[in-house]
């Protein structure tokens, strides 16, 4: 059984208009709603691809409420959420002008100290009932703890072992601390661009510059860094293999959880024990298959069966 931890779950609101004006009334239909937090958005596309998923995370207030209903109309996944005092956030985005999103994102539950412990009791007692296979750790959380989630890892792979793949799909100062500590480490992460080059703090212009920061010692003991590039499909360092996938153009409609559908397609092939390169290729097609969906991690089987075989994948260098 796979699991996902999402420690900000979401109720989602995607609205899409020809064009966003500021500073003045934008009338627009009703937006779609959904339940998202990128382990979630994982979740389901690891359900629908035919995988046992187990969720979990926190959840709080009548926002709480209504995630934890939906998801059990669903019915996909073992649910097993620890509630806390305070009320779950909402998430906002506009698609507008072309193929822009702009984001509205409440911080979410705030995760005390008193919290954080009755989280990892939670989870130790999840641990010992179910026979987890691999982990997703996916998402921020809103804490004053910036080594939450290392911490978390470290729990995590002294818990289950060195044999369980472990995810992660974070940012930030999470990310960063996560990198510089030695005690355990992910077996995969997904930064994109951005992301990485907030965590080295520079700009990267082409290819070989990420080919270079991969190198670093920052990543030494990971299995496989993805850097997705969006519609530019992404670069890829696998132990000492350095990949760059190229995808085909399609006529998106949502962007929001295309990365953690790609995150929630590694997770199946690692689970289905896919050889490496037939692991890339489902992970990216289940992010497409996303990006034509309105419901975020929503993905057609039919469609990550067709965009695998349009997927190219050139070795760098090994």
């Amino acid at each position: 059984m796979i699991l996902t931890i999402t420690m900000n779950p979401s109720m989602d609101y995607n609205y899409l208009v020809p064009s966003l004006k500021l500073d003045q009334v934008n009338r627009v239909d009703n937006p779609h709603t959904s339940i998202g937090g990128k382990g979630i958005n994982a979740g389901r596309v690891i359900a629908q691809s035919g995988e046992d998923v187990l969720l979990t995370g926190i959840l709080g207030g009548p926002v709480g409420k209504t995630i934890l209903d939906s998801l059990l109309a669903e019915e996909r996944y073992v649910l097993d959420f620890l509630t806390i005092d305070g009320n779950s956030r909402n998430a906002i985005t506009i698609m507008h002008d072309g193929n822009t999103h702009t984001e509205l994102v409440e911080k979410g539950l705030y995760l005390s100290e008193k919290n954080e412990q009755l989280f990892y009791q939670h989870l130790a007692a999840l641990i010992e009932q179910h026979p987890i296979t691999v982990v997703c750790i996916s998402g921020s959380v809103n804490s004053d703890n910036g080594h939450f989630h290392d911490q978390l890892l470290q729990f995590i792979r002294k818990t289950l072992g060195e044999q369980v793949p472990i995810l992660m799909d974070i940012a930030g100062e999470q990310l960063k601390n996560c990198l510089t500590q030695t005690n355990a480490r992910p077996n995969f992460i997904k930064p994109n661009q951005q992301e990485l080059e907030e965590l080295i703090g520079q700009k990267l212009h082409s290819s070989q510059d990420i080919f270079s920061v991969l190198e670093s010692t920052l990543f030494e003991g990971i299995d496989t860094v993805m850097v997705s590039q969006g519609g530019d499909g992404a670069i890829v360092k696998h132990q000492s293999t350095f990949y760059k996938i190229e995808i085909p153009k399609i006529a998106i409609v949502n962007t929001t959880g295309c990365g953690d559908s790609t995150v929630g397609g590694m997770a199946v092939a690692l689970n289905k024990q896919y050889p490496m390169e037939q692991a890339l290729t489902y992970s990216m097609a289940c992010g497409m298959s996303n990006a034509l969906s309105k419901t975020n991690g929503t993905i057609d089987p039919a469609q990550v069966a067709a965009f695998s075989e349009q997927i190219h994948l050139f070795k760098i260098k090994e």
